[in-house]
């Protein structure tokens, strides 16, 4: 055969190969002239046991201590529309089970957010503009919900004025009792009355 294939084995040569690569073997096997078989064996020393690594637990966050009692009423005492919201959202942090607070309103515009994510702030207006179209269906309340966002609960409550409407939201751990979703509709209500 004239041409060689690229499966074609020569007997010779593979036999070559394996005698060259064993003479290479042999001849590490001696260790200055003297076969390793005359050496004296000397045991390796035992390999001890790695120590236990101790893992740290890194420090829970401290939470705020929220209690199961009914928070207290909100008291307004500014005009200042930011004030108020900002004393709503501190008010709604300190009384309400969540991790997070903002205040919307019907456009979806985000009016005050404390302790949110970028990607739940930019969730509001769709999820606002939604619930319009879902207000038309007989027997639905769209005016409050709660809603799994991945890991979180987003939950929310909305008041309406002749200005037009207004969201409170929360997003924590768990979804919000329906007696928080009456305390924060009441605080709601009372801080943008007059806006």
């Amino acid at each position: 055969m004239a041409d060689r294939s690229v499966s074609w084995t020569d007997a010779e040569s593979v036999q070559l190969l394996l005698q060259r690569a064993t003479a290479k073997r042999s001849a590490a096997v001696h260790v200055f002239g003297v076969g390793v078989s005359a050496l004296p064996r000397v045991p390796a020393p035992p390999v001890p046991a790695p120590a236990p690594v101790a893992r740290s637990v890194p420090p829970a966050a401290p939470a705020r201590p929220k209690s199961q009692a009914p928070a207290p009423r909100l008291v307004q005492t500014s005009d200042n529309p930011s004030d108020r919201l900002d004393a709503l959202l501190a008010w709604t942090l300190d009384y309400q089970r969540c991790t997070g607070a903002f205040i919307a309103d019907d456009n979806g515009l985000t009016l005050a957010a404390h302790g949110i994510s970028e990607a739940h702030v930019s969730l509001v207006g769709p999820l606002l503009s939604a619930l319009v179209s879902v207000r038309v269906i007989p027997g639905i309340d769209a005016n409050a919900g709660a809603l799994w966002l991945g890991n979180s609960m987003m939950s929310w409550v909305e008041a309406r004025t002749e200005r037009g409407g207004f969201c409170l939201g929360t997003v924590g751990l768990e979804p919000l009792s329906s007696r928080a979703f009456d305390q924060l509709k009441e605080a709601l209500e009372l801080t943008v009355h007059g806006l």
